[in-house]
């Protein structure tokens, strides 16, 4: 059994407890809700001032946590001056992977034709592909991911959420700033003001029809859908 577990206070975390048991996890929230916050403890980038955290037993800070997660920050960090095949060659150097999956990872986001060029180059929807491809690369146990698909084209979309599909045994963990991609997830949770404000499946937090919709429109984006 994958298991991620949190039941911490940390910044705009208030005692959240959250255990995610495998599949896919779709965190909604308006912003400051402290999806980010949770992410980046999970990730071991944030110690939690209170409580704890575990990535299939280990401490998100443990290296051998560190060796199972992958972890795409909200803006990833790319220096512009590199090639996008010497990123790719960095995060495949730094896993140990084989050049196997670096082409996986290529081939998974569709980048092919942007290996030759500078990051600097790329276009904002480019540059998440790239940074989804290095992160994701070799398909580790768990994903930790805030707004993914932010920035991405339809056809960058439709290439992640393939690849989530695809992923097997493990845990996706992702921040969502989508209503219509929060359906795509096997479990929601609700987060306001860093606490859990309900968390279920898709078709009980969104509704059966959608009828909670401008209920949610009004939790996640602070305005009447109407």
């Amino acid at each position: 059994m994958v298991v991620v577990e949190a039941l911490v206070k940390q910044g705009r975390l208030f005692g959240l407890n959250l255990r995610a048991e495998g599949g896919v996890v779709g965190l909604l929230g308006p912003n400051g809700a402290g999806k980010s916050t949770l992410l980046a403890v999970l990730a071991g980038r944030l110690k939690p001032d209170g409580g704890r955290a575990s990535l299939l037993g280990h401490d998100p800070r443990d290296p051998k946590a560190l060796a199972l997660r992958a972890y795409l920050p909200q803006a990833p960090r790319l220096f512009p001056h590199l090639k996008a095949l010497e990123v790719l060659k960095g995060a495949q150097e730094v896993k140990g992977l084989t050049r196997e999956a670096l082409d996986e990872a290529v081939f998974r986001m569709g980048i092919e034709a942007l290996l030759p060029r500078r990051v600097g180059e790329l276009s904002g929807g480019q540059a998440k592909r790239l940074a989804i491809a290095a992160s994701l690369m070799g398909n580790p146990t768990v994903w930790l991911l805030d707004e993914p698909t932010a920035a991405l084209d339809p056809r960058g979309r439709e290439r992640f959420w393939n690849w989530v599909r695809d992923k097997g045994e493990g845990v996706v963990l992702l921040a969502l700033h989508d209503l219509e991609e929060a359906a795509l997830a096997q479990r929601l949770v609700l987060l306001k003001g860093g606490r859990l404000l309900e968390e279920g499946p898709p078709e009980e937090v969104l509704g059966p029809r959608g009828e909670r919709l401008p209920w949610l429109m009004e939790v996640v984006y602070g305005e009447d859908a109407a």
